[in-house]
């Protein structure tokens, strides 16, 4: 089957907005789609009827899973890559001298569509740039040296250290490449080829080697000139350097992979290394501590680096890192073994105090198998640790849980989103996978012709020479916004393969989220394709404390979706789990977050309690009424008849619920329902709530939204919300 690829991208873009995945296009574009699918004429007789086709195919539609829409953009000009003239979300780039083979004979409409949307298809090379001389340069440099370091200054320029010393500044215009920039300054100027790790700063560069116990310090004397005007990249040379080197302690004659870390203050720097065993130490009998320490601090004041101070710590360490909040503590990962010799991950908290470095605190992780990978969300509340079984396990600081999933690769690499909404696990071979922060895995696809997102996105498959996946990262500066109204966008994750070729995986979001993959837009997208339990998990493991505004809006929007459905004992339980997120926490609110949202929650509540009655549902009802503390729900003692919040909030209730226009409180509709008893026990219940309102001198009723005492609320929010039913209670 061949075909116009720009017509079927422009057919696909049309199918995607109607099946409401995070690509989609305006409201209005939208509704206007729907309405002519739901309003088209059947081709039966008469034409006053849709067929059952349609309906099936519309039905479909609007109960596809949530999936991440992507496209993959490979910055190289070799052809050794696979990539076919049908597969529209992959680029590379060509040249004009060696044209690619084609396959369906497409290759002309693809390329007319790259053009069309300012993505080139062929690489000029005019001066100064002489962009595709450039990349060829760099991809031979992939081929024949080691990328030790890559640091995203913004969104738009990396720089890239190898391991000879050369340095390669990138420039960005949106997935493509703009500029290359080769440095060769450093290359025979340094004390070895084999650079370990790298420290890039706009002041000075500390370089770490494999088979030195050196640390070299090179001091600019002019100061990097800021690569957002124009994205300007400048040369080392121009900026007229100095390099020192620095002895550190630690093991002699040994090739130690020394990793670097810095604060972002940019005064003190931490080297660390893995353990090395006791007995390794043949040529010294007895060591001191220095000398068997495998994490140094060291200060940088006045041009100079300094040993601080140095610590040993009590387990291999895998991550090794300064907090963003305190930037005078250290954060390790640990791999430890338990008592009963199983595996575990010790998140350690070391602090910096009068220049020691020593620990402070420790939270043991008990895991399946080993960690070989691990990372931290942005507000490092939460640490995902990726394992040797392809588990995934996430401790939550605040909550102090462990949740576990299993992925379908081996978790080599883990990547948090900034905008710490969802996550992506790599494997070596070349698989990505992507879960969102309640460990929910979520479906990916690559731009393409029919609909078909799938569990793993495979990259080894594009490749005829075998390419490892060595790195991923979000394209972002180091330092992210945690605002979630600062409007930035971070849509590209950064790929690099062993040996090359580099590139990116664009997500394309969207504009109904405004290009945004927060919390609040993930859990929308899961209530418009209907997955209210994978929006309530994260909605649960979102903090009230902290997030209050998101979690509100979240709460809200999944509460009235399914109190706008019909109660079944699925929607019951989950209408209780996402008022309980407030009501009935993990971990005690503090009271200030219970006074700002209580009294809008209680409307939702309100709300539920009516929902129950009119399903007949009063033993949850009357359980729910009792948390909520007021009379009106037992019996109403008002001379008129109140209109339900539901008749005046949505235009269609009146439609749906006809008979419902008027609230009723327990006791009433339990006599017309011929439950004597429980009009009783509610009568009884609103004259002891009237008694004591009398007592205590606080009216028993009070209006929602009226605003209440601390000490009430403390009274209200002890009860354990809607968690009280009964195992035999059925619908």
């Amino acid at each position: 089957m061949t075909g116009n690829c720009a017509d079927t991208f422009l057919h696909l873009q049309k199918e995607l907005r109607e099946s409401g995945h995070l690509y989609r296009g305006t409201d209005s574009e939208k509704a206007s789609d729907v309405r002519k699918k739901r309003d088209a004429p059947s081709e039966t007789a008469g034409g006053s009827t849709s067929s059952p086709l349609r309906r099936q195919d519309r039905d479909s539609f609007c109960h596809q899973m949530s999936f991440c829409l992507t496209e993959l953009h490979l910055w190289s000009l070799k052809n050794t890559l696979h990539i076919g003239d049908r597969d529209i979300g992959i680029y590379q780039y060509y040249d004009k001298k060696e044209p690619p083979a084609t396959e369906h004979g497409n290759l002309e409409e693809k390329q007319k569509l790259a053009e069309s949307r300012d993505f080139p298809w062929t690489l000029k090379n005019r001066r100064p740039e002489k962009l595709r001389d450039s990349l060829k340069e760099l991809e031979e440099l992939m081929q024949n040296s080691q990328c030790v370091l890559s640091k995203w200054k913004n969104k738009y320029v990396c720089q890239l250290l190898f391991g000879s010393g050369v340095l390669v500044s990138l420039s960005l215009s949106g997935p493509q490449l703009e500029k290359v920039v080769i440095d060769r300054s450093l290359v025979g100027k340094l004390i070895s080829d084999t650079i370990s790790d790298a420290l890039l700063t706009d002041s000075f560069i500390i370089l770490s080697f494999l088979a030195q116990n050196k640390l070299c310090f090179i001091q600019f004397t002019k100061k990097m000139g800021s690569p957002d005007i124009n994205k300007r990249l400048e040369k080392l040379s121009a900026l007229d350097y100095k390099i020192s080197y620095y002895e550190i302690p630690g093991p002699v004659n040994r090739t130690t992979q020394c990793r670097l870390a810095i604060n972002c203050v940019q005064d003190i720097v931490v080297c660390w290394w893995p353990l090395v065993s006791d007995d390794a130490w043949p040529w010294a009998p007895i060591s001191s501590e220095k000398d068997r320490a495998n994490l140094l601090l060291l200060g940088y004041a006045q041009g100079r680096l300094e040993v601080l101070s140095s610590v040993r710590t009590e387990w291999d360490p895998l991550d090794v890192r300064f907090g963003t909040k305190q930037p005078y503590q250290v954060l390790t990962v640990e791999c430890s073994i338990s008592v009963d010799k199983e595996p575990m991950a010790d998140s350690c908290i070391y602090e910096c105090v009068r220049h020691k470095i020593q620990c402070v605190s420790v939270t043991r992780i008990p895991l399946r198998s080993k960690a070989i990978s691990c990372c931290r969300n942005v507000t490092e509340d939460k640490l995902i640790l990726g394992c040797e079984d392809s588990s995934v396990i996430l401790y939550e600081t605040h909550r102090r849980v462990t949740v576990l999933a299993q992925a379908e690769v081996l978790p080599s690499l883990i990547s948090c989103h900034p905008s710490g909404a969802i996550l992506l696990v790599g494997s070596n071979q070349g698989e990505l996978q992507i879960f969102d922060m309640a460990l929910s895995p979520i479906n990916i696809q690559l731009l393409a012709e029919d609909r078909s997102p799938r569990e793993t996105l495979q990259f080894k498959k594009f490749f005829d020479v075998s390419s490892s996946l060595v790195q991923m990262q979000w394209i972002a500066p180091q330092v992210v916004s945690k605002k979630p109204e600062s409007g930035d966008i971070y849509d590209l994750l950064f790929l690099k393969f062993d040996r090359g070729p580099l590139g990116v995986l664009l997500f394309k979001l969207g504009i109904f989220t405004q290009g945004q993959l927060g919390l609040v837009d993930i859990i929308f997208q899961y209530i418009h394709c209907d997955e209210i339990c994978e929006a309530i998990n994260i909605l649960n493991s979102m903090n009230w404390d902290t997030l209050g505004y998101q979690c509100f809006i979240s709460m809200t929007a999944i509460v009235n979706h399914l109190l706008r459905q019909k109660l079944t004992p699925e929607r019951e339980a989950q209408l209780e789990a996402s008022l309980g997120t407030f009501y009935a926490p993990t971990r005690p609110l503090l009271d200030t977050t219970i006074l700002e949202y209580r009294d809008q929650i209680s409307k939702y509540a309100r709300r539920f309690f009516h929902h129950l009655l009119r399903y007949q549902r009063f033993e949850k009802a009357f359980l729910l009424a009792v948390d909520i503390g007021a009379r009106d729900l037992f019996m109403w003692s008002g001379a008129e008849p109140t209109i339900s919040p539901e008749y005046t909030c949505n235009p269609l209730y009146k439609m749906r619920h006809p008979d419902s226009i008027l609230i009723q409180d327990i006791h009433y509709l339990a006599l017309e329902k011929g439950e004597l008893a429980l009009a009783e026990v509610a009568r009884k219940r609103a004259s002891d709530i009237d008694a004591e309102s009398i007592t205590s001198g606080v009216d028993s009723y009070r209006v929602p939204g009226q605003t209440a005492s601390k000490k009430e609320v403390k009274q209200v929010c002890a009860h354990t919300f809607i968690c009280r039913v009964k195992g035999e209670d059925k619908m």
